[in-house]
């Protein structure tokens, strides 16, 4: 996903508010107003100076709120995130514990529907609609992208209105990866080699918090002394590093996507943050999957800020905030474009209801219902209808399901992926709902070959990374050392084949979190969270 060089051109407007601009030194203007021409920040001004050039006539809206730079996600699985919360039966210890044959209950509430889904015609475009859409009303403007295979052997990212790392189109936004070739995966000499290209790469990395979860990062110590690790290796998780590994893996530039939602329901535990962070390392945010973890990045803030605090307050809710911004921004070579509020920066902006207190406390205590806008390279996505209706004058707005009617949607790009455009949020909604009410008959219709194209046309499916291989990895498998030094396999993954059973009936994961009731009442009898984190954090999200 991610919104083309040939985007509309927005026009001018301003919006008055506190601009709360994430820049080096910390900028906060508490009546600023924020010019925008072409999908570009003209100026950030105090309401009391004079327009700039150009803006003279032009009216600032009003947005009775705080301004801050669209949030970036360094981690996601989109297209399971229609899926529901699951109920994490027991603790584990590593990712190849929960995942594949190993967890029956993974083919029920993961691998079949997905199957289902990703490779039904009217199906995968809903998919495709329903998460991007999940991604504006949680706040989120850049995200990782939607993999998609065809029958003619293509395979491609899709394209769409939020930002995608992985496909960006613009010099100044460079592309980042998030899957490497098996063999690259598989040694390590390789892997280094893939690393020295000049691409970030978000790999998963030390899944988990047992020795199994830590020899994987172990496993990038080729020779001694010798690390597959550059400034280009972004780790996702890292859940299994020492202290002394965080020094090992900062020495050598290496970044980190913190998901803590996510390692505290599977594995009642997260990154040692404190020791990260002593080590320097660089860190982004990401809320993973809503299999377990949370709807977007408005949420994972509030799961992060509970999970600094019980570790001893390791970050302010400034180092945070930056965590979805400027330093996400930084990690992926982006800070030149966004990641913060200037002349000259992309205006991926999110606005949310208020302008007292601390500004970093207050993105982060924001309930989804207090966004009032989200907009990418200008343009008005997502907010309350007047700020729509004055951003984007003439454009059809959608309202989005669970919400208030004040807060809509607007989808329509005339430049848009031809696989989802003139779907409707709410065709697609009923699309999903419908199907995954009904799986047991959904899973037993015979899905006809990818190969297979009666009408002679492209056919697409979802690339299913995390259920079945496709020829590209998320993760480093180096050998492993056993305990003698002898190298030994790296045991099943997600990959590895689930039992096929029938399915079951599935119900679609909601949009926000405020509107979720299921969502809600699943985490409150998550086991593996503190004592108490649910109950706090539900107060956060409701």
């Amino acid at each position: 996903m991610s919104p083309g060089a040939d985007a509309p051109d927005t026009g001018r407007f301003a919006l008055r508010g506190r601009i709360v601009t994430l820049d080096a030194a910390g900028t906060v203007i508490e009546d600023g107003i924020l010019y925008v021409a072409a999908g570009r920040i003209a100026a950030v001004l105090p309401a009391t100076a004079p327009a700039p050039p150009g803006f003279e006539a032009v009216k600032a809206v009003d947005t009775r709120g705080s301004v801050y730079p669209g949030l970036i996600e360094l981690h996601n699985h989109l297209p399971y995130d229609v899926l529901p919360l699951w109920q994490v039966p027991k603790k584990y210890g590593n990712r190849s514990q929960w995942g594949g044959s190993s967890n029956p209950a993974y083919h029920t509430l993961v691998t079949g529907p997905m199957k289902a889904l990703g490779q039904d015609p009217l199906l995968m475009p809903a998919v495709v609609r329903y998460v991007e859409a999940k991604c504006l009303v949680n706040g989120t403007t850049t995200s990782q992208g939607i993999a998609l295979f065809s029958n003619a052997g293509a395979r491609r990212m899709y394209r769409g209105i939020v930002r995608n790392v992985e496909q960006t189109d613009a010099p100044d936004l460079p592309e980042a990866a998030s899957r490497i070739a098996d063999v690259e995966a598989e040694d390590a000499e390789k892997f280094l080699a893939r690393l020295k290209q000049p691409h970030r790469l978000l790999l998963h990395l030390a899944e988990g918090t047992d020795a199994a979860a830590r020899a994987h990062f172990q496993a990038l110590q080729f020779k001694p002394g010798k690390w597959a690790i550059t400034e280009n290796l972004v780790g996702i998780h890292c859940t299994g590093l020492t202290a002394d590994d965080f020094t090992v893996f900062a020495g050598h530039g290496g970044s980190m996507v913190w998901s803590p939602l996510s390692n505290l329901l599977l594995y009642g535990n997260t990154a040692d943050i404190a020791a990260a962070k002593d080590a320097g390392v660089l860190m982004g945010l990401g809320s993973d999957w809503s299999v377990s973890g949370s709807k977007g990045l408005l949420g994972e803030l509030k799961a992060a800020r509970l999970a600094s605090t019980a570790a001893g307050s390791v970050f302010s809710d400034q180092e945070l905030v930056a965590m979805v911004t400027r330093d996400a921004a930084r990690i992926l070579r982006w800070d030149g474009a966004l990641g913060s509020l200037g002349a000259g920066m992309r205006a991926d902006l999110v606005v949310v209801d208020g302008a007292e207190g601390d500004p970093y406390t207050s993105l982060i205590d924001a309930r989804d219902k207090d966004i009032r806008l989200v907009a990418i390279d200008g343009v008005a996505r997502y907010g309350s209808r007047r700020l729509l209706h004055a951003l984007a004058p003439g454009e059809t707005l959608e309202q989005v399901p669970g919400m208030s009617a004040d807060h809509v949607l607007h989808l329509h790009d005339g430049t848009a992926d031809n696989i989802v455009a003139g779907l409707t949020l709410g065709d697609a909604t009923d699309r999903l709902t419908g199907a995954l009410a009904d799986l047991p008959a959904l899973g037993a219709k015979p899905v006809a070959p990818l190969t297979a194209a009666p009408d002679g046309g492209v056919r697409w499916q979802l690339a299913l990374d995390e259920i079945e291989p496709t020829g590209a990895e998320l993760r480093p498998r180096l050998p492993l050392l056993s305990a003698s030094g002898a190298p030994h396999p790296t045991g099943p993954g997600i990959g590895a084949p689930t039992a096929a059973g029938e399915l079951e009936p599935v119900v679609l994961d909601g949009l926000t979190a405020s509107g979720d009731r299921t969502f809600l009442h699943t985490l409150a009898d998550e086991m593996n969270l503190p004592a108490d984190y649910a109950d706090a954090l539900s107060r956060l999200l409701t």
